[in-house]
This record gives C-alpha cells, structure tokens and sequence, in this order.
C-alpha cells in the first residue's frame, strides 16, 4: 500500500500578505489528518532560514535567498519521498514552492519538458520582474518552470526549461495582468478561463485538460492554489478573487485521477490561517485530500 508524505512549505516570502507562512504547521495541529484512512507520513516541515515576523521585507529581491533556499530544500525532498516509492504532497505556504515541487519531481523521474502539469488557480502566475507591479515572487513561479525569469529560480537543479508549455494548462483564471497573459499566450499555454468554464463546466474542461498533460509525458502533477475556489469556500487565502470554482462541481470530478499511476505529485497552496472564517478553507482542504488520496489507499 503506497504511502502519502506529507511536506510542509513553511514560507510566505513569495507574497505580500505572508501569514501562508502558519499554514502547514496549522494543517498538521488540525484534525485533518487524523481523519485520513490512508498510510502516510509528516516527512518534514521545512521553515525558512527566517520567517516574516522575525524580519520585514519588502517584496522583490531581498525575499529571493529565502525563496530560493526553500525551493531547493522542497526538491530535495520531494526527491526523497520519490525514492522511497511514496506519493508527495505538498502543504503551503505561498505558491512560490511550485518552483521547487516539480523541478524535484521533474528531475527524480529525469522527464524533463516531458512532464505535464494542471495548474488550478485564480491567477496565472506568470511574471517576470519586468511585468510584475507587486514584485512578489508568488505571481511567477509559472514562468520561472516555463524557463523565464530569475536565472537561479528558472535553472534550479539543472537548466533550461523544467515544463515545456504543450504540456501545461491553466484552470479557474480570472484575475491577471497584460505582461503574464502575454508571456503565456506568445508560449502557446492553454488557459481554461472561468468563463469558459462556467460555460463549459469543470468536468468537460478537466476531462480535457487531463488528456493534455498526459499526451506525450511520463506523467502529470495537480497545483490547487486554493484561491482557485471562490471566497465564498475558501476564504482563508492571501489573494481572494471573486466568482471561482465551486467546491461541489470539482471534487466528484478530480476523483477521476484516483487511479491514474501518471499522477505523480500534489500541492495544495496558500492557506492562509489567519484569514480562515470557521474553518471553511481547512475543510476543503480536508474534502480535496479525501477525494485525492483514496488513489493511495486502494493501489499496491
């Protein structure tokens, strides 16, 4: 029976609000993995060399040796989980740690641009320093895996380009900037706007959205920034946008990968303690491991 370990992504260094930092450790005090009839561990809670409430920063270039440092720690052990035959789950902190999860991820399964990756999120988190206004590392991770951005971050185990854009797909976009939407759109990244998915609705987009992550790769991995969900059922995050996903529309279908040997990795990002309002946000939380995991129980 394969196990889940559990890595926890202790930073918000990536944002401007930066209480993301609490999120992992406040998951793991929760009953949430109590609850979880599966096999898993806590492999570790990596923190950063300092947090935010030991130093203020402003966003941008100072952050960067606390991002990359992290990042790197991420890929090494999400490496590790690899290599003893678990399955990796990563809890955040801010979505900067997308830039460390699947170069790890990449690099163990030596699938480089032939990895696929669903990228659920209300952003697209595809700056640059050039085009970014806020500064704040957490709206980039994207292009840094697509190869464009800080050198360090863009190259973090080996260089050149972790993801190659055929096989990368956004879902739940609605609040972005021209410089990202450009970048994106020039590369050739399909992006499944909320538009078109409350046109089209999540299981006919996600249905569609798996066939292309999978064409072509060793194998794919889900990013869940949980401000992809509407306010309304995750509140506790940094950057809220509202008229998002809807919670019973997309779980029943992300059940579909529950089988899928391709899904190599998960991150589920952004909880924001702090900002939670009765819990709602840790429980969806607790509802998308639930409906992810059960893979885990019933393979051998």
């Amino acid at each position: 029976m394969k196990t889940t370990a559990f890595i926890g992504f202790s930073s918000g260094w990536g944002a401007q609000v930066r209480e993301t930092e609490k999120g992992p450790l406040s998951f793991y005090d929760s009953d949430v993995l109590s609850s979880l009839s599966l096999p898993w561990v806590w492999q570790e809670t990596l923190l950063p060399i300092k947090t935010a409430q030991e130093v203020n920063l402003p966003p941008g270039d100072l952050t960067l040796p606390y991002i990359e440092d992290m990042c790197r720690r991420i890929s090494s052990s999400i490496e590790e989980a690899l290599r003893h035959q678990q399955f990796p789950v990563v809890i955040g902190g801010d979505h900067t740690v997308a830039a460390g999860t699947w170069p790890g991820v990449v690099h163990h399964l030596k699938a480089k641009q032939k990895f696929g990756l669903i990228w659920i999120d209300a952003h697209m988190d595809a700056h640059t320093m050039e085009t970014s206004f806020s500064h704040a590392y957490h709206g980039m991770p994207l292009a840094m895996l697509l190869g464009f951005g800080e050198p360090s971050m863009c190259n973090l185990l080996e260089e050149g380009p972790v993801l190659n854009p055929q096989h990368v797909c956004l879902i739940g976009v609605r609040s972005y900037e021209e410089g990202e939407a450009a970048l994106l759109q020039r590369l050739g990244v399909r992006i499944y706007f909320m538009k078109e998915v409350e046109e089209r609705g999540f299981k006919a987009v996600f249905q569609e959205a798996l066939q292309l992550v999978k064409k072509e790769t060793k194998g794919f991995g889900l990013s869940i920034d949980l401000d992809g969900f509407d306010p309304d059922e995750a509140p506790g995050v940094g950057s809220p946008a509202p008229h998002g996903l809807k919670a019973q529309e997309v779980l029943p279908v992300l059940s579909m990968v529950r089988h899928d040997r391709l899904l190599k990795a998960l991150e589920i990002v952004e909880y924001n303690p702090d900002l939670d309002k009765d819990e709602k946000t840790l429980f969806l939380m607790k509802d998308l491991l639930l409906t992810l995991l059960l893979k885990n129980e019933e393979k051998s």
